[in-house]
């Protein structure tokens, strides 16, 4: 799990953190993000194909979706579940982010052991890089 605070209020943060599809060209965790189906704009039901440097590509379907509170996607492969969570928590001045993946399933101690400390980085990369470009809005 990875949490950093922002002065940026949760309105600055959501519009980017909302913003799916332009992942790609805005986080380096990101090489795309392309809606595949479910409601548009995203929602619960929307699923998305995630493309990431060094990692298998994936369809994330969003289980959770609250405006300005966050959202919760999973992706489904052989063996495990992918799930990342995604909140928002208002503070006087700014707002925390926090950002957490969960692996489940047969093979999910299997990935923990050959992913986990590269997720941890590219997690607070994209942390860090979301606040940014909300600080800048």
């Amino acid at each position: 799990m990875v949490s950093q605070r922002t002065s940026a209020s949760v309105d600055e943060v959501w519009a980017v953190l909302s913003d799916l599809e332009r992942w790609g060209d805005l986080l380096p965790t990101f090489s795309s993000v392309q809606q595949v189906d479910g409601p548009s704009p995203a929602g619960v039901g929307s699923r998305f194909e995630v493309r990431q440097p060094g990692l298998p590509n994936a369809v994330y379907e969003v289980s959770s979706w609250e405006p300005g509170r966050g959202f919760t996607w999973a992706a489904r492969a052989r063996g495990v579940t992918t799930t990342a969570t995604h909140e928002l928590t208002p503070a006087p001045t700014g707002c925390t982010l926090t950002q957490s993946i969960v692996w489940t399933g047969p093979l999910a101690r299997a990935i923990r052991l050959l992913l986990a400390a590269k997720v941890r980085r590219m997690v607070a990369a994209e942390t860090a890089s979301l606040l940014r470009l909300a600080e800048r809005a």
